[in-house]
């Protein structure tokens, strides 16, 4: 039997999905909530090369600096924008980590530094096909989860309703 109180609360509330979408470029943070997206915060980095002069090694070894500090810096940021800081609890009802390769979604998901109440709140990773995360990204990592977040919907709803 379905408690007329736990469908008012489905009727009138709408689930607020957080996005995470990384690349080497930058990160854009944003909220999905019904058909409202919003672009939280973007984080542009830049990793280039140098202009050549550096020794190969050094090189490599200030590139994987550049690419870690970028990764601590996107963990930061997502606890500062999906962490309650009144409750140290998330914000939003889950998290979809989006980017065109598989490295910066990796070392998120595996860093120490990574928020573990987000890390557990992960509802899926999608592969954006963009070479940029700005908004098209943002856009593109919406309509590739949208069978993640239907499904969490779809999860939320049964377990209310018994």
């Amino acid at each position: 039997m379905v408690d007329v109180h736990h469908t008012d609360k489905l009727k009138k509330s709408e689930d607020k999905f957080g996005f995470i979408v990384i690349n080497r470029n930058g990160t854009v943070f944003g909220t999905l909530k019904g058909n409202t997206r919003e672009v939280l915060y973007k984080l542009h980095v830049d990793l280039r090369d140098g202009r050549g002069r550096e020794p190969v090694l050094l090189f490599s070894r200030a590139r994987m600096e550049k690419r870690l500090n970028h990764v601590k810096k996107t963990a930061e940021l997502a606890t500062l924008l999906y962490i309650n800081p009144a409750t140290s609890q998330p914000n939003v009802s889950g998290l979809i980590l989006a980017g065109p390769d598989d490295y910066y979604k990796t070392a998120l998901i595996e860093s120490d530094m990574f928020n573990p109440l987000l890390k557990a709140n992960i509802l899926g990773v999608v592969d954006v096909s963009k070479s940029y995360v700005g908004d098209y990204g943002f856009n593109e990592a919406i309509e590739l989860s949208s069978e993640i977040l239907s499904k969490a919907k779809f999860t939320q709803e049964k377990c209310l309703s018994e």
